[in-house]
């Protein structure tokens, strides 16, 4: 059996697809991108925590690489940006969250992310039933476009994630100061990341996250 397969059979509440199924077109693109120097050195890079997930925006050892030229002309078209790194251990949805630029993952690992629509948001409130799950293999770049709710990748195996993220420079640094007024800066969370928790995820909403992601707070089981 399929890692997708079982992903789907022990997830029957969770929508669940891969990344290359047209159901993925409304949320991004799987882009033909060789990875693999990245990849090797993100592994490299990272050390597995016990528990929880790490996030670095900019990860110095990938933006070394003369491969990171690479990325910011093919990925970003030339564009001024910055090459971080997700990983850890994470099985909730928890969150979501949007840029108002695309961003690009890159699978080191198996993984999974759950993603929804900004055009389904009402107000401030993301209403139940429009979460979906993608399965992203090894070696896979896909990119994010800009109106996609996502968040920290879920892993497939015990192992945990690692994922390569390249962002515009300067977006999930902290913010300079207080929220401006108006608009969805309710949710602005950090420098061009606007925030969604689900009410379960005690520790972002007593940190001041806005509690509207409606509906189940997914654990996926692998």
């Amino acid at each position: 059996m399929s890692q997708l397969q079982t992903l789907r059979e022990k997830n029957p509440t969770l929508p669940i697809y891969s990344a290359f199924d047209p159901e993925f077109k409304p949320y991004g693109r799987v882009v033909d991108f060789d990875s693999v120097i990245l990849a090797e050195t993100c592994k490299k890079a990272v050390f597995m925590p016990k528990t929880g997930t790490l996030y670095e925006t900019d990860l110095p050892e990938l933006e070394a690489l003369p491969d990171f030229e690479r990325v910011r002309r093919t990925l970003r078209g030339e564009g001024n940006c910055q090459a971080g790194c997700c990983w850890g251990h994470n099985t909730m949805l928890n969150a979501l969250e949007y840029h108002r630029a695309s961003e690009h993952n890159i699978a080191v690992t198996d993984m999974l992310v759950l993603l929804a629509s900004q055009l389904d948001i009402e107000g401030l409130e993301l209403p139940a039933g429009k979460v979906k799950g993608f399965f992203v293999p090894e070696g896979t770049t896909v990119e994010f476009y800009a109106t996609t709710l996502h968040y920290a990748p879920c892993q497939t195996d015990d192992n945990g994630f690692i994922c390569i993220i390249v962002l515009p420079r300067g977006t999930n640094y902290p913010l300079d100061g207080p929220r401006p007024a108006g608009y969805d800066s309710r949710l602005l969370w950090a420098k061009d990341k606007w925030l969604i928790a689900h009410p379960e995820n005690q520790a972002d909403v007593d940190a001041g996250a806005y509690p509207g992601l409606h509906g189940e707070n997914y654990e996926v089981k692998y």
